[in-house]
């Protein structure tokens, strides 16, 4: 740790490791990139293009540090694009579940499939907004030899409201497997398989097939055994990216000459570590191996477009909002 009091890490950046940071997520931003491209997958595409872009940006930035961390230059832009890439991690995976709910069945989600990533994105961006106002108020205050308290709490208010946000998330895609889970049941299925689906070959789907519920063409994606692993890498990465953000809660706690936000170690194990574990998860896994080279949204729309109106008079244009909003 430097004694020098114009090192605002208050630490000596390590090379090894940022550099190391800095392959793996540009690695993994080359594979999404490709992944994304190959598998027709643009809206989570995007989101990880973006993530993975923001992390390299931040750990170029580190590494530069690494050299001379006295450059206030670096410091700000590792501190803003690490803080901001998770936030478009968390964007594809709310998109997933859209997708997920359209696959085994919209009426037992909460909400309609994109309204999960109206709703979730909305709050990222608040959070961001919130944090981007506590920063500069802080840095503004330090500028002026005034105590940063003040926006530091604001900082910590905008990163907690991320924290609560990506947890409700959580807990609603929980709620959603319990459903389908509790349906089955009743239904006297077997709960062998991890990965929630009817056992149904297609023609019973088609026979039986509900006006906003999957069609028959996802039965097969959503039966296969292969969905289980997919569904487990989704969560995984997810509780990944939840762990930092949490951590990041803690450490601006501490304040910023505290334990946490003074020793390296610990952000390159819960930040660096968590979020580029979760960005090789989502390529490794990545859906478009699972879910097919279609847009799942659309394909559900088309389905639904062309049913017959329902008992209660139902029509296309209503079954057109239904999938959207």
């Amino acid at each position: 740790m430097s004694d020098n009091s114009d090192n605002i890490y208050q630490y000596w950046p390590l090379q090894a490791p940022n550099l190391t940071a800095l392959i793996l997520f540009a690695i993994a931003w080359v594979m999404h990139t490709v992944l994304a491209i190959y598998y027709r997958q643009i809206w989570f595409g995007t989101c990880m293009f973006i993530a993975n872009g923001l992390e390299v940006g931040g750990y170029i930035a580190r590494y530069m540090s690494s050299s001379n961390p006295y450059k206030n230059g670096n410091y700000v832009a590792q501190s803003v694009l690490l803080i901001f890439a998770p936030a478009f991690f968390m964007a594809g995976i709310y998109y997933l579940l859209g997708e997920v709910s359209v696959i085994w069945g919209i009426r037992y989600a909460r909400f309609k499939p994109w309204a999960y990533t109206k709703i979730f994105v909305t709050l990222d961006v608040l959070s961001i907004i919130i944090q981007g106002i506590g920063g500069g108020a802080a840095s503004a205050a330090s500028n002026n030899g005034s105590s940063p308290q003040a926006g530091t709490d604001i900082m910590i208010g905008g990163l907690g409201f991320q924290v609560a946000a990506t947890l409700l998330f959580m807990l609603l895609c929980l709620d959603y497997y319990l459903r389908i889970r509790n349906r089955r049941r009743l239904a006297g299925q077997s709960l062998s398989s991890f990965a929630p689906g009817w056992e149904l070959n297609i023609e019973s789907a088609q026979q039986d097939s509900i006006p906003g519920d999957a069609p028959a063409k996802f039965v097969p994606i959503r039966d296969a055994k292969k969905t289980k692993v997919f569904l487990f890498a989704v969560a995984a990465a997810m509780l990944l990216v939840f762990v930092r953000s949490v951590y990041r809660v803690v450490e601006l706690s501490t304040g910023w000459s505290g334990y946490l936000m003074t020793e390296e170690g610990y952000f390159l194990v819960l930040d660096a570590l968590m979020v580029a574990l979760a960005s090789w998860i989502m390529w490794i896994f990545h859906p478009g191996m699972y879910l097919g080279r279609i847009n799942i949204g659309a394909e559900q729309m088309a389905a639904l477009l062309t049913e017959e109106s329902n008992g209660d008079g139902e029509t296309a244009e209503k079954k057109k909002r239904f999938i959207i909003f």
